[in-house]
């Protein structure tokens, strides 16, 4: 396989515009070689989330499986810790899988008789495992940096694990995922952040700031200060996100 594209076999029975959507090459321009490598992947979840199963093409599974085995050679070239390439590898694994099960691509593929995860891992659920890595990983978020990152992507695409099925539980989640977006906003400092766009419903109100105005006319000031601060750092955030979004979007015409 050419180490400069990761691809799938052409749809059957389709216009060639739909098979040209499916051939995804590897960006090459991001800050994160790990995201960078996994692009493709990551632009395939989005491509088939929005078909059904009579669309889909015939050996997706097997094809996944040698797409996943091109990318870890491709970290192992760029000298990736082994641990860091297999923690990177299961949470791949389990957000695909999720995806597969969640859009009933087992119902035409090999996923109804096993899943990326027990291919590659031997385990059937990797949802809860996910965070007790997270927890880990984020002990030594500088050493860890692209594969926090990797994760927060995942995040961002949708990604939930054992939080996806208790409803009662998002507000933990959030905090778990608003706790990664400011240890990896203190590595990044200044420079570009590898983010995607995230769900419109949920963008306006996860990082607002709530101002309460005091009689004190120091506190409001600060307010203010603080409030201004605050929106420029969205917008400019917001610019970085939809960069990327824009990006991925070329990926996928």
């Amino acid at each position: 396989m050419d180490e400069g594209s990761l691809s799938l076999p052409p749809f059957t029975g389709h216009d060639e515009k739909s098979q040209r959507n499916y051939h995804l090459a590897l960006r090459g321009n991001s800050l994160n070689p790990m995201i960078d490598a996994a692009t493709p992947l990551l632009g395939m979840v989005m491509r088939l989330s929005t078909m059904n199963s009579q669309t889909m093409p015939e050996h997706l599974f097997a094809q996944v499986v040698t797409d996943v085995q091109a990318v870890e050679q491709l970290l192992q070239e760029q000298g990736y810790e082994p641990g860091v390439i297999i923690s990177f590898r299961y949470i791949l694994c389990t957000f695909i899988d999720e995806a597969a099960l969640g859009n009933g691509w087992s119902n035409k593929n090999e996923w109804i008789k096993q899943s990326l995860l027990v291919h590659f891992h031997n385990e059937a659920w990797g949802g809860e495992k996910v965070f007790i890595l997270l927890e880990r990983l984020i002990r030594e978020p500088k050493r860890y940096q692209d594969l926090l990152e990797f994760l927060w992507i995942c995040f961002s695409l949708g990604f939930r694990g054992c939080y996806k099925v208790a409803a009662q539980d998002q507000g933990e989640f959030e905090q778990i995922y608003r706790r990664l977006y400011h240890v990896l906003h203190k590595l990044r400092g200044d420079a570009p952040f590898p983010l995607l766009h995230q769900d419109k419903k949920t963008q306006g109100g996860r990082y607002q700031l709530i101002s309460r105005l005091t009689v004190k006319h120091i506190f409001c000031g600060g307010v203010v200060v603080l409030a201004l601060f605050y929106l420029f750092y969205l917008l400019r955030l917001d610019s970085q996100t939809q960069d990327i979004l824009h990006q991925l979007n070329k990926l996928l015409r």
